[in-house]
């Protein structure tokens, strides 16, 4: 049976269409996939690996596990959800292999082939800044969960499946991730503000 090729509709579509798609053999929508999925991916694993190539190599291996997964996707899931979830234990699994503590990489720092890939990673100073302050103060798993909040924009449910927590455990993470931080952006501010009123000067 000739397997159907993308359609230039099928950008257009979500990422559970184009899974349940790929479910029934349109590697196609697979690809599609990879590419929509490739940089936040890599963004995200970044948040538990030192190395840059580590994170692509695990984002790499994600998505052939899922791939090799598709039949146990339930579409009645968020596909990204699945996939951070797969990547997540990958990560947990390397780190544990490695035996070394991991920290999250600067946003602008990660690479994809993809040709849009530096324009979405690129962040200005303000970001870089923060995400720089959330390496040096929380542990890995508390910057994961921030990332996944308020980059990916997922709710505590999709947090607590992907982290294997609870949604009271991974809210109260955020809590406390975003109290140990504040300080920390303070002071952040106060320097900018400085910065600025010597460039005045």
């Amino acid at each position: 049976m000739t397997k159907p090729a993308l359609s230039p509709v099928a950008d257009a579509r979500s990422e559970e269409q184009l899974a349940v798609s790929a479910q029934a053999g349109c590697e196609a929508s697979f690809e599609q996939l990879v590419r929509r999925l490739q940089v936040p991916l890599v963004q995200f694993l970044s948040s538990r690996s030192r190395c840059r190539a580590d994170a692509e190599d695990l984002a790499q291996e994600s998505f052939v596990r899922a791939y090799r997964a598709l039949d146990r996707y339930e579409p009645r899931c968020r596909f990204r959800t699945w996939l951070f979830t797969i990547a997540h234990r990958l990560s947990l699994n390397h780190r544990r292999d490695a035996g070394r503590t991991q920290s999250i990489l600067e946003p602008n720092a990660i690479c994809s082939p993809d040709d849009d890939a530096a324009e979405i990673v690129s962040a200005d100073e303000s970001r870089r800044s923060i995400w720089r302050s959330a390496a040096e103060l929380l542990d890995a798993e508390q910057t994961a969960a921030l990332w996944l909040h308020y980059v990916e924009e997922l709710s505590t449910h999709e947090i607590g499946r992907i982290l294997g927590r609870s949604r009271a455990a991974v809210k109260t993470m955020l809590f406390r991730a975003r109290k140990k931080l504040m300080p920390g952006l303070r002071e952040l501010a106060e320097e900018d503000m400085l910065a600025s009123v010597g460039q005045k000067s």
